[in-house]
């Protein structure tokens, strides 16, 4: 075998290898020099302006949008994605109160395994229950409890009276 250098042996790789330094030089002093102009520009915008020319759609979707992203990056609940900005905040907003509905939920759960429930009935409950929490338009627990009053679940505040004695 030959071993011997020929002339331009290995001058291809190091003229691209030299060519793509000063490229990503380049490119990088371009990147700088236009983000410190934008970032001058940005300065001056005023942001009222352009959100008062949105339509109330592109306001939706743009908060669709990005609350889907907050949730892609497990940053807010998965039942909290592309929900509209009045829903958004407003559950936002409910966070302990959703974390409470959720530990009724277990423990709720909890009581009917304890108290030897037949398991259709668990199973009936936890697919009535388990995906409610997300998204709910209770502005507070008091609304929740208030459906107690009605008559078809009174009972469970206020048991019927035996009337007969033992």
């Amino acid at each position: 075998m030959n071993k011997e250098t020929k002339l331009g042996d290995g001058v291809a790789n190091e003229v691209k290898e030299e060519i793509n330094r000063e490229l990503s030089s380049t490119a990088k002093a371009l990147i700088r020099i236009l983000f410190a102009y934008l970032n001058d520009k940005v300065q001056g915008i005023d942001i009222d302006d352009i959100l008062g020319k949105l339509s109330k759609k592109d306001e939706d979707e743009i908060i669709s949008l990005w609350s889907s992203q907050l949730v892609e990056e497990g940053l807010l609940p998965s039942g909290y994605g592309g929900l509209p900005n009045d829903l958004l905040i407003e559950n936002l907003h409910q966070t302990g109160y959703v974390d409470g509905l959720y530990s009724g939920y277990v423990l709720a759960m909890i009581s009917l395994i304890d108290n030897n429930a037949p398991h259709e009935l668990i199973a009936s409950v936890k697919d009535d229950l388990s995906p409610k929490p997300i998204a709910l338009r209770y502005r507070d627990r008091h609304e929740l409890a208030a459906r107690l009053d009605d008559e078809k679940y009174r009972w469970v505040k206020c048991p019927p009276k035996d009337d007969s004695v033992d």
